[in-house]
């Protein structure tokens, strides 16, 4: 079966589709840590002589914020690639069959290097594999049993 550029299209926002599902899911998770630590530091400070105790906790919710500037970065990044490969004609995906999904974009020099940047964290929280050949970057859906969310 021939895949027309309609049905490519529709399988390809499928797979962004799954990509954003699966980074918000990591994204409400970090906010939720940082809302949990920001109440521990709240009530600890709230105490008297317990002040140096919640520097720990104000670490850990300043490391959850940079997770999901990380992670926006990536999502973005991948929306704003979508949608450029889209208008341009040059969006590709391999639906799955079995195997993992993937799109594929052409991207050139350092906006390729960057994207690669920008995206590799969300790949490794979300089950995303990214791969840049020459000016081809591959993102692959990798199964739900290979993440760990």
């Amino acid at each position: 079966m021939t895949e027309t550029p309609a049905r490519g299209e529709a399988e390809a926002l499928s797979i962004v589709r799954e990509i954003v599902r699966r980074s918000g899911h990591e994204i409400r998770n970090a906010l939720n840590g940082v809302a949990v630590n920001v109440e521990v530091v709240r009530s600890r400070n709230g105490r008297d002589g317990a002040g140096g105790t919640a520097d720990s906790f104000a670490e850990r919710a300043a490391s959850d914020v940079a997770k999901v500037s990380a992670l926006t970065n990536g999502t973005l990044a991948i929306v704003d690639a979508v949608l450029v490969a889209a208008a341009a004609g040059t969006l590709r995906s391999k639906p799955d069959y079995g195997n993992d999904a993937e799109i594929e974009l052409l991207m050139y020099g350092d906006r390729a290097s960057a994207f690669v940047s920008d995206v590799g964290r969300l790949a490794r929280e979300i089950g995303v594999s990214v791969e840049l050949k020459e000016q081809l970057i591959i993102l692959r859906v990798l199964p739900e049993d290979r993440t760990h969310s």
